[in-house]
């Protein structure tokens, strides 16, 4: 499958390794340093729309940050087809990684720097509403930022869903959707969003990323749903609201912070928020205590359990080994270690290295890989002595820009070339074998605790094909494929010793929802929960290790 286009006079052929993303609207590819997005359904509407912004010289005025459109693509029949832009810097987060408690835990984002990152964004925004620009999809997906030592600074995507000129914002993801325009069945049909609207949405950003839960959150018994909260105005503050304990303290904001919250997510107030209250001072400067990882031991019920390891840090990965035994990667600041457990508790452990935040790992066998973060490297180790021992280096593919690699008990899974391949350590030496085709920088997969099993799927331009490998058999899983305008956000595999669990986070006209299909080991989808018992599993949560009856939990890849 080939698309060949036009950009600027000059013939540009793609391929499916070039490909970034492929979304409800369109399908985005890396072509050196710009980035090409393909309407999956090119109308005029869309085509009067980009020239307006490029001929009436919004775009050469946009602010920096702003990766809009610099030129039209066609087709070979000089149809417009879409648009280049600026490519996201690699290594850059989506918005939403501040409102997660874990990457806060693991990362430990300065206060300062996530504060001056939303002075940013308040006067980028200020600035396209006074070029007569509304964002109206301002979301936490579409907002990212490129973390350096020093600085945050954030990067603005989607820019050709902006409302100006007179055309309409279409989309809206709803959770950032002012409630005032919740009644509007098509956003699409003329402009309704303001610039007020894009404050709403800005505060919600700000709430999010500060406190880790929406304006909206925690529970409350009468009304249940966000919709029914936003529409009652019930917010966080509310005194009936279950506060989440997963969230930052409501204490980490000023009054003057909380009022603001009052007055917009309860009271109903439109203005744009004070750009002083963005200040330092407005804000706790006590530590967050740092959280304690645990390890629980195997119980008979879920409510019962017993402590076996507690760090002051993070808990990295864990894996059971071919032997049974638990082994966990830790870290306490920079240092890196290896914990090996037991029943009892701890037996011992193992210092590895120092780093930053970010590093992934698999174990096989007694055999460590470690991925540094942004790399394509696998160090693999020889970690069943008293001291870790290098046996080789080597090189994985890219998905999205994370390395591609998983390990079962036994095994190593990376991709090399077009190849899945499979490793382990013989007479002291890596060696592998190539066990199924991949496709560059469009595959990806998960390994499974329990058999020599990888499922995972390949991504060719808008088609997600879902595959599975087992006891030496390749099968293909037959799930549907995605409906015309949805987006797969996340995906997630889960597996117990019979079965597994497909999850996928899809995005439709604002909407967020999560499709979930079984299969066996041969591929073949079943419509309820396997009856065959599945056996105790390990698994963990914001740094908390549980041994439990195995349940389909899906761990957000």
């Amino acid at each position: 499958m080939i698309k060949n286009i036009v950009i600027n006079k000059q013939k540009i052929t793609l391929d499916p390794a070039q490909l970034i993303q492929s979304g409800g609207e369109g399908m985005v590819f890396g072509v050196g340093d710009t980035a090409v997005k393909l309407y999956h359904q090119p109308t005029t509407q869309r085509t009067a729309k980009l020239r307006c912004l490029l001929d009436s010289g919004l775009a050469a005025q946009m602010p920096e940050g702003i990766l809009g459109p610099t030129a039209l693509v066609m087709n070979q029949d000089g149809r417009v087809v879409g648009f280049q832009m600026p490519r996201l810097p690699a290594g850059s987060l989506p918005l939403k990684k501040l409102s997660n408690p874990h990457f806060w835990q693991k990362n430990k984002p300065p206060l300062t720097a996530i504060l001056d990152l939303f002075q940013q964004i308040h006067a980028t925004l200020a600035r396209l509403h006074q070029l007569g620009i509304v964002v109206g999809d301002l979301n936490d997906h579409n907002l990212y930022f490129t973390p350096h030592a020093s600085r945050f600074t954030p990067l603005w995507i989607d820019v050709d869903s902006y409302q100006f000129g007179g055309y309409p914002c279409p989309v809206a993801l709803q959770s950032f959707l002012d409630p005032a325009l919740y009644g509007v069945a098509d956003l699409g049909k003329r402009p309704y969003f303001t610039p007020l609207t894009d404050w709403y949405a800005f505060t919600v950003l700000l709430v999010k990323s500060l406190l880790q839960v929406h304006p909206y959150g925690g529970a409350h018994k009468q009304y249940k749903s966000l919709l029914a909260r936003a529409k009652a105005g019930v917010s966080v503050l509310d005194t009936a609201v279950t506060y989440p304990q997963s969230a930052r303290p409501l204490n980490t904001l000023s009054d003057e912070v909380r009022h603001q919250i009052h007055l917009i997510f309860e009271q109903g107030q439109r203005h744009p928020f004070p750009v002083q209250l963005l200040a330092s001072q407005h804000f706790s400067h006590q530590p967050v205590s740092a959280p304690t990882s645990s390890l629980q031991s195997p119980v008979s019920n879920l409510q019962s359990s017993k402590l076996l390891l507690a760090v002051n840090g993070v808990i990295e990965h864990v894996a059971i080994t071919a032997h049974g035994r638990i082994w966990a990667i830790v870290r306490e600041e920079a240092d890196y270690r290896l914990v090996r457990l037991g029943v009892g508790g701890k037996l011992d452990e193992m210092a590895l290295f120092k780093g930053q935040p970010g590093y992934r790992f698999g174990i096989f066998d007694h055999y460590l890989a470690i991925n540094p973060p942004q790399g394509r490297q696998l160090l693999i180790l020889d970690i069943g002595g008293r001291q870790p021992q290098k046996v080789t280096m080597i090189e994985t593919a890219l998905f999205r820009e994370t390395a591609v690699f998983a390990a079962t008990s036994q095994h190593l899974y990376r991709i090399a070339g077009t190849w899945i391949m499979r490793g382990s350590v013989q007479n002291g030496l890596y060696v592998e074998d190539a066990i199924a085709t991949a496709h560059r920088n469009q595959t990806c997969f998960w390994a499974s605790p329990h058999t020599e099993t990888l499922a995972g799927y390949h991504r060719i331009f808008d088609e997600n094909r879902f595959f599975l490998i087992h006891d030496g058999g390749s099968y293909d899983i037959p799930i549907p494929p995605l409906a015309q305008g949805e987006s797969l956000v996340e995906t997630a595999v889960t597996f117990t010793s019979h079965a597994l669990a497909i999850q996928l986070g899809i995005r439709h006209k604002g909407q967020m929802r999560t499709d979930t299909y079984l299969a066996d080991l041969n591929g073949q989808l079943r419509a309820n929960t396997p009856t065959l018992p599945p056996p105790n599993v390990l698994f963990h949560s914001e740094g908390m290790l549980h041994w439990e009856p195995a349940q389909l939990t899906f761990i957000p890849h």
